[in-house]
Formats: C-alpha cells, structure tokens, sequence
C-alpha cells in the first residue's frame, strides 16, 4: 500500500507558515516557507519526499504569488 498523507497541520505567521504533515506509514514531517518562498522541511524519511515536496510547492505558491 502506497504511503499518504492522513494529517496537515498548517500555521500562518506574519512572516511564514509551519506545520506539519502525518504519513499514513507513521512518519511526521514538519516545514516552514518564509514570505520569499525560501522552505525547508526535516523529520521524514527520504523515500517520502515525492508525497510531501509537492504540497509544500503548492503552499510556497499561495503564499508568494497570492500575498502580491
């Protein structure tokens, strides 16, 4: 079975957002973007990247091209 995410926990800052993503293989990985774009993310296993990358993607685009 392929491993998903079961949980988000996003937190919108005045200068980034954190949270963090459960994985239904029991893993958590947490990342924070900042208001440039520039994001980093740590705790998961390296195997889960092409599930979580994405997502944060998606998040540095609403947060730099929506706060235009």
């Amino acid at each position: 079975m392929a491993t998903t995410i079961k949980e988000t926990k996003i937190m919108k800052y005045s200068k980034s957002i954190k949270g963090y993503f459960k994985l239904s293989d029991g893993t958590k990985t947490k990342f924070e973007i900042d208001k440039l774009g520039e994001w980093e993310q740590w705790g998961n296993q390296r195997d889960n990247l092409c599930i979580t990358v994405p997502n944060v993607m998606r998040m540095v685009e609403e947060l730099v091209y929506n706060d235009r």
